[in-house]
């Protein structure tokens, strides 16, 4: 999966369990792209992203998140990557059931392509997750034991 030149990236700041995308997102800054986190703004509205670098301070925000300060510029993401609870090779996700990665997905389809990649441990495939009429599903899912591409 080969993502396009300086492509920025939205990532998240891991929260317990979650798989930790830090190393990732390191590496994908020093090659060139972009970091961005997600920032709740409003409930019932898409994420923001803002800019994030190595040692940036980050506030405490809603849902125990850790955010980049507001000084920070929105960046548009041209690939997200999405925490989440369970997963199904169908694509769809369980996240936390704020539904804001759906709307955001939503959102960012609407403008243009965006590459959505859920990151998860391999123990998170169930077989069928529970979804509604605006659940989006991912273009991948990453797990430390396989990169799902699904169709």
């Amino acid at each position: 999966m080969a993502l396009a030149a300086e492509a920025v990236v939205s990532a998240y700041w891991p929260m317990g369990s979650e798989l930790d995308p830090r190393p990732l997102m390191l590496a994908l800054q020093a090659a060139g792209h972009p970091i961005a986190l997600p920032v709740v703004l409003e409930a019932n509205q898409p994420l923001v992203f803002r800019a994030w670098s190595p040692g940036d301070e980050l506030e405490p925000a809603a849902f125990n998140t850790q955010i980049p300060s507001p000084d920070k510029p929105e960046l548009t993401p041209g690939v997200v990557l999405a925490p989440l609870l369970a997963f199904d090779r169908r694509g769809y996700r369980l996240g936390y059931g704020g539904g804001f990665y759906d709307r955001t997905l939503e959102n960012l389809r609407a403008r243009g392509d965006v590459l959505a990649i859920g990151l998860a441990y391999a123990g998170q495939e169930v077989p069928a997750v529970p979804r509604g009429p605006t659940d989006k599903r991912l273009d991948w899912i990453v797990t430390e034991a396989e990169a799902i591409r699904l169709e």
